[in-house]
């Protein structure tokens, strides 16, 4: 017996099939969303959504179930400026990154704004590395260059509780301005007009993050850098931090490794980047961070005949990609409507979003002036249930979310084999 297409269905089947179920029920228009374009998992489990039309970032739970204390993501503001993100990502720090397809990088930190902010440094006295010592103000250059420094020690602080400050900090705001901000280390770098349409931080305490950029065909990476210490309300000490550019991980090109038309991004443990693109000819790409003088360089880990993920015409328009635990990779294939699926070398493994027929038809077998007719069974692919899928992510469950704008949906899958006897997920 074929195995049911949604997981809320009865029937019986094989202990040995295994394929991608619809989890029920979606995520659609009755949770508010409108057009979800990008989607990202918290390391807490939270499953945050960048909804354009909606101009808003939704926090559900696991269940689907929206989450309060992230009202500050809906309707997003920074000032009179009214956001549509159309990418978001978290990193270990709880900082929630998130584009909108200009050369801005906005910023909104979940612990600080649920443990709230009781104070920030409005300045302190530093011990140079000659021994020497000054009070430097906070917010300054010369603040920055110094709580920066390695050998600068921060001995002494003034603290501040100043609202208009806290309430900066804990609010929404830019925190990379491509236009603006200082490149030096990279003669060759340019930010006007720059169109970020991806993000992805590193999964480990890394303090990079990455962005792929639609007008110059390039990724780029961005550093986190000592910005303000706060103390928040429970008595901890953090840093905040600032993005600065940092280098140039890929150009424009049409080899294994180069970027052309970039669309989505993502990131391991092991600091390995992938990226889907719409251009020519390889569509998805994993490259690997090595490092080789001042800056790394990132080699293809993939090559066209030997891994699958790298065959010519595989897909057509991908919009993302993401990558779970095991580097197991999974490919929005947008317009064939449908999700690819890889393992960590780049074999192919399954398809999710599709559902497979089996027909019984009759054939001519020929050889030489004989021929004969057959009945045979054929297994043709039915794609009725994606439209477009356009954002992807999974979470350490192997639960699969599919963001579809076409019909306001988020779609699950899970497979088959990871369910337990009622069809429901495995905890």
């Amino acid at each position: 017996m074929s195995l049911p297409s949604e997981i809320h269905t009865d029937a019986e089947f094989s202990a040995g099939d295994t394929t991608y179920l619809l989890v029920n029920p979606l995520w659609n228009q009755e949770k508010g969303l409108q057009s979800p374009v990008e989607i990202s998992i918290s390391q807490d489990g939270l499953i945050f959504i960048a909804d354009s039309s909606a101009r808003s970032i939704f926090v559900f739970n696991q269940g689907g179930i929206k989450q309060t204390g992230f009202e500050a993501l809906e309707n997003v503001y920074t000032g009179d400026e009214l956001i549509s993100p159309i990418d978001v990502d978290i990193d270990s720090r709880m900082n929630v990154f998130f584009i909108d397809g200009n050369e801005k990088v906005y910023r909104w930190n979940q612990l600080w704004n649920q443990k709230g902010v009781d104070s920030f440094a409005a300045g302190g006295r530093f011990l140079t590395d000659t021994n020497e010592d000054s009070f430097i103000v906070s917010q300054s250059d010369l603040w920055l260059t110094a709580v920066n420094n390695p050998d600068w020690e921060l001995i002494e602080i003034e603290w501040s509780t100043n609202q208009a400050t806290i309430d900066s900090l804990i609010g929404i705001h830019c925190i990379y301005d491509g236009f603006s901000n200082d490149t030096i280390g990279d003669i060759w770098y340019s930010s006007t007009h720059s169109s970020f349409s991806a993000i992805t931080s590193i999964k480990s305490e890394s303090k990079n993050i990455y962005v792929t950029d639609k007008t110059y065909d390039r990724i780029l990476a961005l550093s986190l850098v000592r910005s303000q210490l706060i103390r928040l309300s429970s008595g901890e000490e953090i840093w905040a931090h600032d993005l600065v550019y940092d280098h140039t991980v890929s150009e424009y090109g049409t080899g294994a490794g180069t970027v052309n038309q970039p669309m989505g991004i993502d990131s391991d443990d092991d600091g390995n980047i992938y990226y889907a693109q719409w251009g020519d000819y390889f569509q998805i790409h994993k490259i690997q961070p090595i490092i080789s003088g001042t800056y790394p360089v990132y080699p293809s880990v993939f090559q066209q005949g030997v891994n699958d993920i790298m065959d010519l015409y595989r897909f057509e328009d991908p919009s993302d990609v993401a990558v779970d635990k095991h580097q197991y990779i999974y490919v929005a294939n947008t317009y064939e409507r449908e999700i690819q699926i890889f393992n960590n070398i780049g074999q192919f493994f399954k398809k999710a979003g599709i559902e497979y027929v089996t027909v019984d038809t009759s054939i001519w077998l020929y050889d030489g002036l004989d021929s004969t007719m057959t009945d045979t069974f054929m297994v043709l692919e039915k794609k009725d249930l994606l439209n477009s899928p356009s954002g992807i992510a999974v979470d350490p469950k192997g639960v699969i979310y599919v963001c579809d704008p076409s019909v306001s949906s988020i779609f699950r899958f899970r497979l088959s084999n990871q369910l337990d006897e009622n069809l429901n997920p495995i905890k």
